[in-house]
């Protein structure tokens, strides 16, 4: 948390695979998802500029999340969409969602609303964490979640004509 005022002190911009950073951070969760017989889909064949730590970082709190907040047949997708000026990559789980009176908060720094407060482990600086890290590295960062049904969290990696080739 201490360093993520300073990220622009400790971030490297580079061409990034989003399929093996989403396969790298789920290898660091592998036997918590094995555990808990969360299955991952990934469908992500998109490139974009970023720093591979802090997206790891990133994603891997979004796994926590669906692996804490899971259904009883748990599911978790990442997938990608190439828009003209931006790629979105979406991690999605069939979990227990988010309250419509929530939502507007969960990137306040110690909300957790009601599912935090159904888990005791729940601090409400994760996802705080995340949306401060992609404001600093200039990623737009959104939720979409149906209560009971599941969450969407869409990171929307923007594409300058600058670097793109072709």
């Amino acid at each position: 948390h201490a360093r993520s005022g300073a990220v622009y002190k400790d971030y490297l911009i580079r061409e990034t695979d989003l399929e093996e950073v989403i396969y790298e951070a789920l290898e660091k969760e592998r036997l918590l998802l094995i555990q808990h017989h969360i299955p991952a889909d990934v469908s992500c064949h998109e490139k974009v500029y970023t720093d591979r730590k802090w997206i790891i970082f990133i994603l891997n709190q979004m796994i926590l999340n669906s692996v804490k907040y899971r259904s009883s047949t748990p599911v978790l997708r990442f997938y990608t969409q190439k828009r003209k000026d931006s790629v979105v990559l979406t991690a999605e789980d069939n979990g227990t969602g988010i309250l419509p009176e929530d939502l507007p908060r969960i990137f306040e720094k110690g909300f957790t609303g009601n599912n935090g407060r159904d888990h005791e482990k729940a601090t409400g600086m994760g996802l705080y964490l995340c949306k401060k890290l992609c404001d600093q590295l200039g990623i737009a960062l959104t939720a979409q979640s149906e209560y009971g049904k599941g969450t969407k969290m869409l990171l929307r990696f923007p594409v300058s004509s600058y670097i793109v080739r072709g």
